[in-house]
C-alpha cells in the first residue's frame, strides 16, 4: 500500500475503540471512550496510515495495553492482552487477513485487524478482530481513516471477501460512524456481555458488503 501522509486539524467528536472476546477473537466496539466530548481544537499532526507488518508486534502490544487500561477502553483488560493474544492476533491478520496502522513520529496511535475464521464455510467473510486509537490521539478522524483504508483494500484487492463484520455495544455512539461506512444493522444480542460496570449490555451485529465481491465457488 502507498503510504499516506495526512494533515488534519482534529475536533474531538470521539472516536473508535474495540476489542476481542474469548477465543473467538469476535471483535466489539467499546463505548467508554467514544462519548461525545467538549468541542476542542487539538494541534495539526501529520501521520502515516499503512500496512501492518510483523515488525509492529511491541507497538501493537503497547498499544492495546494503553487502551484497555482504561476502564472499559477494551472489553479485555490490560491483564489479558497476553504475548500468546498479540501473537496469534498478529499472525492471523497477516496470514488470512487484514491490517491497518497509523503511525506518528515513530510510534502505533492506531490500529484496525479484521481476519478470515478458520473455518472453509466463512471462507468469504472478515469478522475477527479489532480497531482501536490511542486515548491521547482520540478525536481526530484515525479510527475513520484507517478504517476507510481497511475497506478500500478490500474492495480495490480482495474480490473473494463478501462481508466484513462486527459487534457493537448498542449505547455505544459509534454506531452512526459504522452506519456512514456502509454497515448495515443485523439485529441484536439481548445482555450478551457485561459492562466494566457489572451491567449486563446488548450487542448491534454489523456488515458491510463488499460491492466488488466475486463468488468464484460458483465458477
Amino acid at each position: 500500500m502507498k503510504l499516506m501522509l495526512i494533515m488534519l486539524l482534529g475536533i474531538t467528536t470521539g472516536s473508535v475503540c474495540s476489542a476481542a472476546r474469548s477465543t473467538t477473537d469476535i471483535a466489539y466496539s467499546t463505548s467508554a471512550n467514544m462519548k461525545v466530548r467538549t468541542m476542542q481544537e487539538k494541534p495539526k499532526i501529520e501521520y502515516s496510515v499503512r500496512n501492518g507488518r510483523a515488525s509492529d508486534r511491541d507497538d501493537l502490544k503497547a498499544l492495546y495495553i494503553k487502551v484497555a487500561s482504561i476502564p472499559g477502553g477494551l472489553v479485555r483488560t490490560a491483564e489479558e492482552i497476553t504475548d500468546q493474544y498479540i501473537d496469534s492476533t498478529l499472525n492471523a491478520a497477516l496470514e488470512r487477513g487484514i491490517i491497518i496502522v497509523a503511525e506518528y513520529q515513530g510510534k502505533l496511535i492506531g490500529s484496525v485487524i479484521k481476519y478470515r475464521p478458520t473455518i472453509k464455510i466463512l471462507s468469504h467473510v472478515l469478522e475477527e478482530g479489532s480497531v482501536l486509537v490511542d486515548p491521547e490521539y482520540q478525536g481526530m478522524g484515525i479510527g475513520t481513516k484507517i478504517y476507510t483504508t481497511l475497506l478500500d483494500e478490500v474492495k480495490e484487492h480482495h474480490p473473494d471477501v463478501l462481508r466484513v463484520d462486527l459487534r457493537v455495544r448498542i449505547t455505544n455512539p459509534a454506531i452512526r460512524l459504522y452506519e456512514r461506512l456502509g454497515f448495515k444493522k443485523e439485529g441484536e444480542f439481548k445482555e450478551l456481555i457485561r459492562g466494566a460496570t457489572g451491567k449486563l449490555e446488548s450487542v448491534i451485529p454489523m456488515t458491510w458488503f463488499n460491492p466488488n465481491f466475486k463468488d468464484t465457488e460458483l465458477e
